[in-house]
């Protein structure tokens, strides 16, 4: 079965020290947090000037048992400061992150892609993976997430596939077939109506998740995208338990019938 991981999207507006809580409660398998800007979530607070802060994260979250997986969102634009990215890098990777995660918004491919270039080299110097969210902004359709890793020539570039987005470029899980899986490593999962609205539980959505969840490599661990609707009173942890339980549902459903089909 896949872990699943609680990503910052799930609880945009929640603390740091409150979101670690929330996935121990919940009985998420790791997470992610924010700390970087993101045009996405102006309410988005930069608490990465506050040390003392920064020094009880990263102790509450070692003794939560909690993985730290990834760092949102990195952008790559068309006017690119470097040294602004590296507190965050830096402290990600203090934190124990595996991924920084990247969005494209140059519409200048040769330029996005000597920026991407430059972020891998930087992502590096901390011990990080860039995963390509995709496929989302200039880095969509799918394809243009895989050419530009082998453009680059990259060894720590990856792509982490927005179920979401993928419907919405276009795309189908079935342009996956055939590329590396080490490319793949894990995937955000989450759902959405073909007509619009906003992130759902996952297999309640015209997305199909069934689909990418067959076509990705098995058992790949899972960041969870989906926040409670606008209307919701939940509590962080609340609704953390809320999604984390229905997208077992949904993973449970998955599993058996897809063990039902080899049976068949």
């Amino acid at each position: 079965m896949n872990r699943i991981t609680l990503a910052p999207t799930t609880l945009p507006d929640t603390p740091p020290l409150e979101f670690i809580q929330a996935a121990v409660s919940a009985g998420y398998d790791g997470l992610g947090f924010r700390l970087h800007k993101s045009p996405a979530y102006p309410n988005w607070v930069d608490w990465l000037g506050d040390a003392a802060l920064k020094r009880e994260v990263k102790r509450v979250l070692a003794d939560s048992g909690q993985e730290m997986v990834e760092s949102l969102s990195y952008y790559l634009l068309p006017e690119m400061d470097w040294d602004e990215y590296r507190p965050s890098l830096a402290y990600a990777a203090d934190l124990g992150a595996t991924y920084a995660l990247v969005i494209g918004r140059d519409p200048d491919w040769s330029h996005q892609r000597d920026a991407f270039g430059q972020f891998c080299g930087v992502a590096a110097e901390y011990g990080l993976i860039a995963a390509i969210e995709a496929p989302v902004g200039t880095l969509s359709p799918i394809a243009k997430a895989f050419q530009v890793i082998e453009e680059t020539g990259r060894k720590n570039g990856v792509v982490c596939i927005d179920p979401g987005a993928l419907m919405r470029a276009g795309d189908t899980p079935a342009q996956l077939a055939g590329r590396d899986p080490a490319l793949l490593p894990y995937t955000q999962i989450n759902d959405i109506k073909r007509d619009g609205g906003g992130r759902i539980r996952p297999g309640d959505g015209d997305a199909d998740v069934d689909g990418l969840l067959a076509a990705l490599p098995a058992d790949i661990p899972l960041s969870l995208e989906w926040p409670a609707p606008k209307e919701s009173t939940h509590s962080a942890e609340e609704w953390a338990k809320t999604a984390i339980e229905g997208t077992r549902r949904f993973l449970n459903d998955y599993y058996t019938h897809h063990a039902a089909a080899r049976q068949g």
